[in-house]
């Protein structure tokens, strides 16, 4: 009796086993992602009182609701350990005290936005906020992308990183996440230029309305 073994099927079996690791791999690399709520009620297409605050101070540039949002991100931040991951003998002396950084906003959004947010999330950590971060082409907005289109989406905005990161703790700070696509290429890039962990703090989550 003779087996046959499918040399197809082994590559399948080691290609998703390979692709099984990357997924790991690349979700190490954003440690934790902190979110103070939903944008959206379940089961509806109406928007939380979170949701309603984002929408006036990011599209309606509304300064007492930016001012009610920042105060509401910073009660949540203080309530987070916001700290580097035990030191590895990579990263031996990593300080305690993280970056802070915004991922920056579209050119239509408020621009008060990110900085106000990222400096609620910086004094909740003991420190100032830090512009790491830098989109070469922004996109206008990345509301109504679908998913799987986001990827290319992101890296056609060729985001690059200012300062140093080498051993740092960064904590990115954005005001709405869906499928956390931008985040994790931030992250990925972060680590790949030496920062030790990346983690994010963000206003809402909101979803893809059908």
């Amino acid at each position: 009796m003779r087996t046959i073994v499918s040399v197809r099927s082994i590559a399948t079996s080691q290609e998703e086993s390979q692709k099984h690791i990357f997924e790991l791999a690349f979700a190490v690399m954003l440690s934790r992602i902190h979110v103070m709520g939903n944008y959206w009620h379940e089961h509806s297409d109406k928007p939380t009182r979170l949701g309603e605050l984002v929408a006036a101070a990011k599209d309606h540039h509304s300064e007492d609701a930016l001012a009610m949002l920042q105060s509401r991100l910073h009660q949540f931040a203080s309530s987070l350990e916001l700290a580097p991951t035990p030191s590895t003998e990579h990263h031996p002396t990593t300080p305690a005290t993280p970056i802070v950084a915004d991922v920056p906003n579209g050119p239509n959004a408020n621009p008060q936005l990110m900085p106000m947010l990222t400096y609620a999330v910086a004094q909740a950590c003991g420190t100032t906020p830090t512009r790491l971060l830098q989109k070469t082409n922004p996109a206008a907005s990345m509301r109504g992308t679908p998913t799987k289109q986001r990827s290319a989406v992101v890296e056609a905005q060729q985001y690059t990183i200012t300062r140093p990161v080498q051993g740092q703790h960064v904590v990115l700070v954005d005001d709405v996440v869906l499928t956390e696509t931008t985040l994790r290429h931030l992250a990925r890039m972060l680590t790949q230029t030496g920062a030790c962990t990346v983690e994010a703090v963000v206003a809402a989550r909101t979803r893809l309305l059908v």
